[in-house]
């Protein structure tokens, strides 16, 4: 089989690589093992996202009944409403659900923009071919986009009731307790929606601190609603060892102590997948840990051969994939493009939820920049006591120039407001303009420009 361009693997950045060549009149052969989507669509993001909407609407009801709108049940959880096994497998239901529309979609996109999709393991066969399930079909291509992904770090060998990130999504029963080993954003999602769910949770972290690319104020913001709602974090601690014995696990901790729980998640991380690619042989270069080098414009150390997503190492998330493959399509058709990391939200669906662009305060201390910084209290705006969710905080780094630096927000909606930050930074708003704009009110998102206006010196028009 001949084609201009072979792109390995459909998650977003290969999807977005595919069709954009073929929408430039390349002949495209998109190799992917598995379902479309990758594991954004089919075991991380959007099932995970599914799973903590069925939480918050369980945190909801729990709200009513403590305002007196309803009746809790008497057989209730102390708190209000927790999730049965009846319930979690209905969940569970949508979401197969939810992803099914998706793949669905998915597929018919690439159908539409006229990728030919080929099911099969592919691997690199020289530096113009590539070869499907060991080479019993063969893409002769021009050029190609390497679009793997990652998977999750192995901490330990398997045991009944341990799961990692990607296949926990298909747990069988629900878990009354829950032990999540990782405290990135992947850990803090689980351990948001289970403790959300009304199981015991507890968090273990290596490290001093959760979610290290948040200001520390933003943090503490989440660690305190952690604590009041009975997640038990451990920060600093290690794994030493684990067990599993009569349905339930263990974990071992170096220094003594012993965590038992139901089911154990282990969230410490992904490596890339690029074993048994074939880079030797295709003339790619990868580091140490596995992850492709590449340019800013996606393409390897092979020219005309690029690699995008988690497997390239740079941001790491879906949607700087999807971004990644479209520069290097687009490179592809001999239109010039390149990367552009500096304004990437980073999103965290805790509750409050997290949302970052831009780097820290203490980031910004140490290389000695003279900053100012804004700061709005979620309490402080109207919407936020009319929906009686009060907790957070938005956070604003302005340089000496009065450009943004950095937007850090703990807040109900702060994924969705992140945005309005994100493109004001990207356009070289400076932060008195920004506090200058009318937002609608009241809306949590105005925390954004009354925390500009506190960095600048501003008066508040309204909370």
């Amino acid at each position: 089989m001949d084609a201009d361009v072979v792109v390995i693997g459909g998650g977003p950045g290969g999807l977005s690589a595919a069709e954009t060549a073929a929408a430039g009149g390349l002949k495209t052969v998109l190799v992917e093992s598995s379902e479309v989507g990758g594991t954004c669509l089919n075991r991380g993001c959007v099932p995970a996202k599914t799973w903590i909407s069925a939480a918050h609407l369980l945190k909801n009801t729990r709200l009513a009944a403590e305002m007196g709108l309803i009746k809790a049940s008497s057989e209730s959880e102390p708190g209000g409403m927790a999730l049965d096994s009846a319930g979690f497998a209905k969940l569970q239901s949508h979401m197969r659900e939810v992803v099914g529309v998706l793949q669905k979609g998915a597929a018919s996109n690439l159908k539409k923009a006229g990728v030919q999709v080929v099911r099969g393991k592919a691997a690199f066969l020289s530096k113009k071919e590539v070869g499907v399930n060991d080479g019993q079909e063969v893409v002769r291509f021009k050029r190609a986009v390497i679009a793997t992904g990652s998977r999750p770090v192995e901490l330990f060998p398997k045991l009944p009731g341990f799961y990692d990130t990607d296949d926990v999504f298909g747990v069988p029963d629900f878990p009354r307790s829950v032990a999540v080993v990782g405290a990135g954003a992947a850990g803090v999602e689980m351990a948001t929606f289970f403790n959300g769910a009304g199981c015991r949770v507890t968090v273990i972290e290596v490290m001093d601190d959760i979610l290290p690319f948040a200001d520390a104020e933003i943090r503490a913001v989440l660690k305190r609603e952690f604590k009041k709602s009975g997640v038990n974090l451990m920060l600093g601690a290690k794994v030493a060892g684990a067990s599993s014995q009569s349905g339930r696990c263990a974990l071992e901790l170096e220094g003594g102590g012993l965590i038992a729980a139901d089911a154990t998640i282990m969230a410490a991380g992904r490596k890339p997948n690029s074993v048994g690619l074939g880079l030797d042989k295709a003339g790619v270069g990868s580091d140490v840990r596995g992850y492709v080098n590449v340019d800013g414009s996606m393409e390897t150390s092979s020219g005309g051969i690029y690699a995008v997503g988690d497997v390239a190492g740079k941001a790491r998330l879906a949607s700087t994939a999807h971004r990644e493959g479209v520069v290097a399509a687009r490179n592809i058709l001999g239109t010039p493009d390149r990367m552009d990391y500096r304004v990437v939200p980073n999103i965290v669906f805790s509750d409050p939820e997290i949302a970052c662009v831009g780097p820290t305060e203490d980031d910004l201390a140490r290389t000695g920049e003279e900053i100012k910084v804004g700061r709005r209290h979620v309490r402080a705006l109207a919407r936020a006591q009319a929906g009686a969710e009060i907790t957070g905080l938005f956070k604003v780094m302005v340089g000496k120039d009065g450009s943004i630096l950095a937007v850090h927000i703990a807040s109900p909606s702060a994924t969705e407001i992140i945005h309005g930050a994100a493109v004001a930074m990207a356009a070289g708003m400076k932060a008195d303009a920004l506090a200058e704009v009318v937002f609608g009110h009241p809306t949590y998102s105005e925390g954004i420009i009354l925390a500009a206006a506190d960095a600048v010196g501003g008066r508040p028009r309204h909370a």
